[in-house]
């Protein structure tokens, strides 16, 4: 029977957490949040546009159907009340930052 200390010995043999990069350009734990909201912003403005544009063939008769319709209202729906439960969290985390003392 080997010994759990023995099986120690290969992971020796592992590269270096320094020798392995990311593969983002920023360094490693750092996120640009604000880059990120954008983004986040952006997809949400996408997906009710496309909703809008959904429900508009629909109604001229085009060929989507009205489960594609309704699916992507509801994605719009879900994105919109995400970034707003997004946006309630930021304003009152800075609330309660703004009560602190110092």
């Amino acid at each position: 029977m080997s010994s759990p200390i023995s099986s120690l010995n290969s992971l020796s043999q592992m590269p270096a957490l320094a020798a392995i990069k990311p593969k983002s350009e920023e360094p490693a734990g750092e996120v640009n949040f604000q880059q990120l909201l954008m983004d986040s912003l952006s997809q949400v403005n996408q997906l009710e546009h496309q909703a809008q544009s959904n429900v508009e063939a629909r109604l001229l008769g085009e060929n989507i159907t009205s489960s594609e319709v309704y699916t992507s209202l509801r994605k719009a729906d879900l994105a919109i009340k995400m970034m707003m439960q997004v946006r309630n969290k930021l304003v009152s985390s800075f609330q309660e930052i703004q009560q602190m003392r110092m």
